[in-house]
């Protein structure tokens, strides 16, 4: 059986049912496909699907309901009920204070099963903020991605809600297929809360979108996910040895100043759900602000990934030496429903979450 990452076609609890063998031997060189957004291999020994879920702490749930539910057209639903169980558990898998209370929000679009699902957590004081600033050269989570047909009306929405956009206007630029072919790209991206970024991206020339678009609005997502990095090549090796993605594409970016490196990571056989690592010069940095990048601290503070089997990445991480936060549990999670969860952090410290869909675990 194959392992198919489309939500749509398969129902959130069939992404988890399938336990195929890892293979051990070295697969041959893969042909690269012309558009760099497409998968390389296949989702057959996949142990790991698109990114599914992030988790989001702020104080300012007005501000984030104005950004997310009024700009981007996302629902949503909360405070949603927390029995004293569930909040032990929560505990451990995010590392919170046992003096801190907190509300929970989930925000979603419900017509795109393969959108990322928004973990909102309101803490009830404040706590510290993960990012600094605004500015795109500031190590930590940065934004996340919303694909669209157009950008200029949710442009006009977003500037006419109050939020400002990062650039004069909509930023208009080519980018190439791998055989040279240039292709349009509309983007532009706004400062939301606690020094986080939304951006809305289309794609032009022909291209599919990079996540699915609701027929009638044509907006999507969110879709993907970036983190501004001091050490892209850690990262890759986390997600890739450990969480069994691949990259897509690597750039030097020189339509902004700075330039930077961008470096594009999907699930195998996924088309959506990517993760963007960017990283700039040393010279060109601007100090991290030294918050650990998860919670309870505030801004985008985790991701959340489906896995075949919790048991395997978790062997996979003790080998590759990464830190295993809490797990694994069962957990009624207002996103996914009831699953066995483990939390581990990625070499920057950001908080990943990976989830299994409970009563399917087994050593693949």
């Amino acid at each position: 059986m194959s392992f198919s990452f489309s939500y749509a076609a398969l129902g959130w609890s069939s992404l988890f049912a399938a336990i195929v063998p890892m293979i051990a031997t070295a697969a041959p060189a893969l042909p690269l496909p012309n558009d760099p957004m497409e998968p390389i291999a296949d989702a057959a020994q996949a142990l790991t699907g698109p990114l599914a879920g992030a988790i989001v702490v702020t104080r300012d749930l007005a501000a984030a309901r104005r950004a997310y539910v009024e700009g981007l057209g996302l629902t949503m639903r909360g405070p949603i009920a927390q029995d004293p169980q569930t909040m032990a558990d929560r505990r451990r898998l995010w590392g919170m204070p046992a003096d801190l209370g907190w509300e929970v929000y989930v925000m979603e679009r419900v017509s795109v099963p393969d959108a990322i699902r928004i973990l909102v957590l309101v803490p009830d004081r404040d706590t510290p903020v993960i990012r600094n600033t605004f500015a795109r050269e500031e190590t930590g989570p940065y934004a996340l991605g919303f694909p669209m047909r157009e950008v200029d009306a949710v442009d006009r929405r977003m500037v006419g809600l109050g939020f400002k956009r990062t650039l004069p206007s909509i930023n208009r630029y080519e980018l190439q297929l791998r055989d040279g072919t240039p292709y349009p790209i509309s983007e532009a991206s706004y400062e939301v809360t606690d020094n986080t970024r939304l951006v809305a991206l289309s794609r032009g020339g022909g291209l599919p979108q990079n996540g699915s678009v609701e027929p009638d609005s044509g907006i999507g997502g969110p879709a993907y996910s970036s983190l501004i990095v001091e050490d892209v090549e850690a990262m890759e090796s986390f997600f890739t040895q450990v969480l069994d993605y691949e990259r897509r594409s690597s750039r030097e970016w020189t339509n902004f100043s700075p330039r930077f490196r961008y470096l594009t990571l999907h699930a195998l056989g996924a088309r959506t759900g990517n993760l963007g690592l960017v990283e700039y010069a040393v010279a060109d940095r601007q100090p991290a602000s030294g918050v650990p990048p998860r919670p309870p601290n505030r801004g985008l503070a985790a991701w959340s990934f489906p896995v075949r089997s919790v048991d395997a990445i978790l062997e996979r991480a003790r080998l590759q030496g990464a830190t295993i936060l809490a797990g694994p549990l069962e957990h009624d999670d207002p996103r996914f429903g009831v699953v066995r969860v483990a939390t581990l952090l990625a070499p920057n410290g950001m908080l990943i979450e990976i989830i299994e869909h409970a009563g399917r675990s087994g050593a693949p």
